[in-house]
């Protein structure tokens, strides 16, 4: 019995022993999660901003008019990649978009452009349009969207993923394509405009129904109120050093307006543009006010896992597109975003603080010069005519074979041909490509022009064609892809501007990253915009997505 209580007693001793061990095992522990610097630590927010049309050249052009807490803030507490350029093309909006989240280009996530012509329905398809779900929130073809065209994982999906999907994703755009692509495939919601009744939707793929604060928001009603006051220049004229004069020949009118000159008349044009908000700087306002209520009502970063927060602002765009580069109505939209975007910035940090989160920001593609003010400064550059290359290709076809029917569909940027015709006349798809490419050479504008066939095969090109190669997918791109000399676009209209060419002035954007982890500093090596989602992955200590090209941005992790 002694020699019992005696091994108890020493039992007891060092069970003691072992806990105070334990315990002391787990307070250095502690300890050295609370002294792990914040790179090593996976941030309680990831804030992913792709500003559309936004080219690289902005953030310097217009700093006289920034502040210090926006673009400034960004440049000088964050890391910049100088020369961060896409490296496929088309460059629109809805590529540019699936590029940046799913880490590669339109060979391998499919979404080849806004819109292509789908060879087994025979009809144009919008890239994120999905027939199969319904609205949420309004009745309108405008709800019937998902990401099911999309053949990548993002990464926000490698997120929900690695987190056994208790992170949460939310994904926000004036335009469907902008919200729906960054969200991926397992985004909690996704959220865009519907300008029929000027409010946030969704469709069935991501809930039934609105939640409570999404309706509210609605009923507030904030476009009526943001466009009730005339669009005034924010700063007095004198300091808009980076435009040209107002009521230039280049600029596009509002409809309804006599010239593109400010004050632009908002209440009264409203009346006639239901998309007016979206073609002002109040469309990034309400947008805003929309990310700043998500953040708040989905209690974003507040959870035991890192959540992301994606949004596009598609107001630049409308703007970009209807007043060119160089206008005064494009300095402005930039001043005033800078200025929202600081607002938003110093939000975060009050409801996170600076260490708990980490924000990129980038652009879906840049713009071109308009033409006409590149023709009056003796710079080459045209409009090119759709219509005249494909009415000349149909007569091509007539003469060459006998049947206008080979041609499917064609444009400024490809030439889709008829496969069934040419497999049932026995024709050589490489030899008819062949001479298509080379037939479409003689047009104005036209630079070059590759088959299909050379594309999909697996020689790395190098230059410009190498760009188009790693925007080609076999299944959806044209069978003939054409690039267009610089400063030319497939514009129907003298005024405003377009993108989607190969050229830096298209490629070229601005690749941000700040937060919790991010030291200060720039780089001015190569950086491809197929880059960012990989390097998100590794701050985040996650998988890339599915198809990622892209490799980390060493520099920004060090």
């Amino acid at each position: 019995m002694a020699l019992v209580k005696k091994n108890q007693r020493s039992f007891t001793l060092f069970g003691q022993f072992v806990l105070v061990i334990f315990w002391s095992f787990i307070s250095n522990v502690n300890a050295a999660d609370k002294s792990t610097p914040s790179k090593f630590r996976r941030p309680k927010l990831v804030v992913g901003i792709v500003v559309d049309q936004m080219r690289f050249d902005y953030l310097y052009r217009y700093s006289k008019g920034y502040t210090d807490r926006g673009f400034k803030r960004l440049l000088r507490e964050g890391f910049s990649c100088e020369n961060a350029h896409f490296d496929y093309v088309p460059t629109y909006t809805a590529p540019g978009h699936a590029c940046i989240y799913t880490g590669t280009t339109p060979a391998v996530n499919g979404i080849i452009s806004n819109e292509w012509y789908d060879r087994p329905s025979k009809a144009s398809v919008y890239c994120v349009n999905d027939t199969s779900v319904s609205a949420v929130g309004t009745t309108s073809v405008s709800g019937k969207m998902s990401p099911r065209r999309l053949l990548s994982t993002t990464i926000t999906d490698e997120l929900r993923f690695a987190t056994n999907y208790r992170s949460k994703v939310i994904s926000i755009s004036l335009k469907d394509r902008g919200a729906i692509l960054p969200g991926g495939f397992s985004a909690n919601a996704a959220y865009w405009h519907d300008p029929y009744l000027n409010n946030w939707v969704t469709s069935t793929y991501y809930m039934n129904e609105l939640p409570a604060w999404v309706r509210d928001f609605n009923a507030r009603k904030l476009p009526d109120s943001l466009t009730s006051k005339p669009w005034e220049l924010l700063l007095p004229l004198a300091e808009y050093s980076g435009s040209t004069a107002d009521n230039s020949p280049y600029e596009g009118s509002f409809k309804g307006e006599t010239a593109p000159v400010f004050p632009h008349d908002l209440p009264k044009l409203k009346a006639t543009d239901s998309e007016l908000i979206r073609r002002t700087p109040m469309g990034n306002t309400y947008t805003l006010e929309f990310v700043k209520d998500a953040i708040e009502s989905e209690r974003l970063g507040e959870g035991a896992e890192t959540d992301f927060l994606a949004f596009s602002l598609s107001s630049t765009d409308y703007v970009g597109h209807q007043f060119g580069i160089n206008a005064l109505e494009t300095e402005d939209t930039y001043l005033r975003l800078d200025r929202e975007l600081a607002d938003l910035i110093d939000f975060i940090d009050k409801k996170l603080g600076r260490d708990n989160y980490v924000l990129f920001l980038t652009a879906d593609h840049g713009a071109c010069a308009n033409p006409e003010f590149n023709a009056d400064h003796q710079i080459p550059s045209g409009n090119v005519d759709e219509s005249l290359i494909r009415d000349s290709l149909k007569v091509f076809f007539q003469r060459q074979f006998g049947d206008s029917s080979l041609l499917l569909n064609a444009d400024a940027t490809g030439i889709f041909l008829n496969r069934s015709v040419m497999e049932i006349k026995k024709l050589d798809p490489e030899k008819v490509e062949s001479l298509c490419s080379q037939y479409v050479l003689q047009f104005d504008g036209v630079s070059s022009a590759w088959t299909g066939t050379e594309l999909s095969r697996s020689l790395q090109r190098d230059g410009i064609a190498r760009l188009v190669q790693r925007g080609f997918n076999f299944q959806r791109s044209a069978d003939v892809c054409i690039q267009l000399q610089p400063g030319w676009i497939d514009w129907f209209r003298k005024t405003g501007t377009t993108h989607g060419t190969s050229y830096a002035y298209d490629t070229h954007v601005p690749v941000l990253f700040f937060g919790a982890g991010i030291s200060p500093g720039a780089t001015f090596l190569p950086v491809s915009v197929c880059d960012i989602a990989p390097t998100i992955a590794s701050l985040l200590h996650i998988q890339e997505p599915s198809g990622t090209v892209g490799k980390p941005i060493l520099p920004v992790l060090e």
